[in-house]
């Protein structure tokens, strides 16, 4: 599963979250508006999606990684910490035993996860960059999956930076009087905490007016 795959993957996942049901308000005096969508409603949207590839480092992993379940999700500190279940297909990793490096297969495996996305968006951009820190779950059993085999794997999966465009994202085509008129938000700041996302946004003129 290639980065655009997974690009599209979140693109349509932030797609349907802004069609749950959400609170809007004015800024007052500015003409801004705030959408703040509850941690349930995200959770929600997520677990439509499932399952959800990751694209590990090539260079130390081989094989097929999704999320496909998430059961618990918190939003703090432009933050958003899961808990869930990855699956693998056909893994192997390259890792160094007694000084050698060598490839150990490690086929199928399911196992506990918990997650945290840590979120940085670019107002410049318009790009929403979702960075994923994986850790197995308290509870797994490492005995049943390789052991120490199965740190390389959480450390190809760490800290790679996925950037997610709003651009299209954010462009609406309403009908007005049978006529399409086409009406494009702009992001003007996002933020996670208090189990809430919330988009700050924004009407963008059209060059033309």
């Amino acid at each position: 599963m290639n980065t655009l795959t997974l690009y599209r993957r979140l693109s349509f996942l932030l797609l349907l979250v802004l069609f749950v049901p959400w609170c809007a308000r004015a800024q007052q005096g500015q003409d801004q508006f705030t959408f703040i969508l509850p941690a349930p409603a995200v959770l929600q949207a997520l677990q439509t999606i499932l399952p959800l590839p990751l694209e590990p480092d090539s260079a130390t992993v081989k094989g097929t990684i999704s999320i496909d379940a998430i059961d618990t999700l918190t939003i703090h500190n432009n933050i958003i910490s899961l808990h869930g279940v990855l699956s693998g297909k056909d893994l192997s990793v390259s890792t160094e035993i007694a000084g050698q490096n060598i490839r150990l297969k490690l086929g199928q495996l399911i196992l506990p996860l918990s997650c945290d996305l840590l979120l940085r968006f670019d107002r410049a951009s318009q790009q929403l960059f979702i960075t994923p820190q994986l850790k197995p779950s308290q509870s797994q059993d490492k005995s049943a999956t390789g052991g120490e085999a199965i740190l390389p794997l959480m450390a190809a999966l760490d800290n790679r930076e996925y950037p997610v465009n709003l651009k299209k994202l954010l462009a609406f085509n309403p009908t007005v009087g049978g006529q399409s008129r086409p009406l494009q938000l702009e992001a003007v700041q996002v933020t996670g905490g208090n189990n809430q996302l919330i988009f700050r946004l924004r009407p963008k003129k059209n060059k033309s007016n």
